[in-house]
């Protein structure tokens, strides 16, 4: 067994308190906490960086669940896993390795602080590694998604540096999103319990459509308290749609609409319908 496969070393370092740690640090890396976060950054701290950053999570989220699917690497020994939450997914490329790097990766370097990018290159660390010591991926898988994490980065930097994104309007941009989000779904390594998330795509898009300038607040401590009250609002969102979509046994093309406009209704809540709402309050 090469390095790059073996965790036989992960027993010998786990204790009670490291499991507890390394599972917490784990769920930064679930879909719950990232649209959690990005929807609190999008109320609290900013409503253009935190759509680039929703954006690019979209992006990468999609080409780690198209790579695992394609490849369908298994991931490590059932009887060393710790993470129960992976459910039937494969292993490689970590997808909490490689969002890692998109996300706080993404954030240091928009935010350019010395002690930021500290904060942002530790949490990636402590991410990866918590992956491997739950048992749920391998250093190979970790690895994999660091280096693709840090691909799709790079890329956008230069699409930064070269003004891509003006390049286009807001049209062009949405029918480039589309045109995306049907290459995948037609090409996507569909198999029995591993379909692509068609709630997600619609996410994706309403993302884009709803997302504003709209600033809560001039006061932090209203603006914080705002931004707490809302994200309770996405949370119950969140479960509510993706609940219907799972408790509605459709099939064929009403099933995928149905779906993609759940997602697409989630993310306009968001995006358009909260922060409206406060500001009908002059809050």
């Amino acid at each position: 067994m090469s390095i790059w496969n073996n965790l036989s070393w992960v027993e010998s370092i786990r204790n009670p308190v490291l499991s507890i740690f390394f599972e917490n640090i784990s769920l930064a890396g679930y879909p719950t906490f990232l649209i959690l976060f990005i929807s609190f950054g999008y109320f609290y701290w900013s409503p253009s960086r935190f759509s680039r950053v929703a954006m690019l999570l979209f992006i990468s989220a999609f080409i780690n669940a198209f790579l695992k699917d394609f490849f369908q690497d298994p991931r490590p020994d059932i009887q060393l896993m710790l993470d129960p939450k992976v459910g039937t997914s494969y292993g490689w490329p970590s997808g909490h390795a490689q969002i890692a790097v998109t996300l706080w990766g993404l954030l240091a370097y928009e935010l350019k602080n010395k002690w930021i990018t500290i904060g942002a290159l530790t949490l990636i660390a402590l991410i990866a590694f918590s992956r491997m010591y739950l048992g749920v991926h391998d250093l190979g898988d970790v690895f994999s998604g660091l280096v693709i994490g840090s691909f799709i980065l790079l890329i956008w930097h230069y699409a930064i540096i070269y003004k891509f994104y003006e390049k286009f309007n807001e049209l062009t941009w949405l029918f480039i999103i589309l045109s995306f989000q049907l290459l995948i779904y037609l090409i996507y390594p569909t198999h029995e319990g591993h379909e692509i998330s068609i709630w997600f795509l619609g996410v994706m898009s309403g993302w884009y459509i709803g997302s504003s300038q709209i600033i809560l607040a001039n006061s932090q401590i209203m603006k914080l308290l705002l931004s707490l009250i809302s994200l309770v609002g996405v949370f119950f969102a969140m479960v509510f749609t993706t609940q219907l979509e799972s408790s509605l046994e459709l099939i064929g093309i009403i099933s995928i609409l149905f779906s993609y406009s759940l997602g697409l209704f989630f993310s306009i809540f968001v995006t358009w319908v909260i922060p409206r709402f406060w500001k009908m309050f002059s809050l």
